[in-house]
């Protein structure tokens, strides 16, 4: 189930933001105009990654390095090995929805504004 969070004219391309649903903290990322959403916290040491260098798809963890792609949640570098869960999100009326429940985990929706 899609639960709203922010407006997307409050989140720009380039742009990330931290946004909790049921207890779930995530990471809400705009690149160039597609939504993604990510766990919020660095695989490795459970770092905040809104605080990280976010570069097209690629985050940064600011505190070690650790680089994912939160198109997928990939891990790209040590010294994280785990990828970021995904959740899929997508824009309806200029709101970002985002879906948390467990069995939906895993994926992004290219987001499409339904005005």
């Amino acid at each position: 189930m899609f639960s709203p969070t922010i407006s997307i004219e409050q989140l720009t391309p380039g742009n990330k933001t931290a946004f909790t649903i049921n207890d779930v903290n995530l990471m809400i990322a705009n690149v160039n105009g597609t939504i993604y959403a990510t766990q919020k916290n660095c695989t490795h040491a459970d770092e905040d990654l809104t605080e990280g260098h976010l570069e097209g798809s690629i985050i940064e963890c600011p505190v070690h390095g650790a680089m994912f792609d939160i198109i997928d949640g990939r891990t790209l570098s040590l010294p994280a090995v785990s990828p970021l869960k995904t959740y899929p999100a997508k824009i309806e009326n200029g709101i970002i929805l985002v879906d948390v429940m467990p069995e939906q985990s895993g994926g992004t929706v290219p987001a499409s504004d339904s005005n």
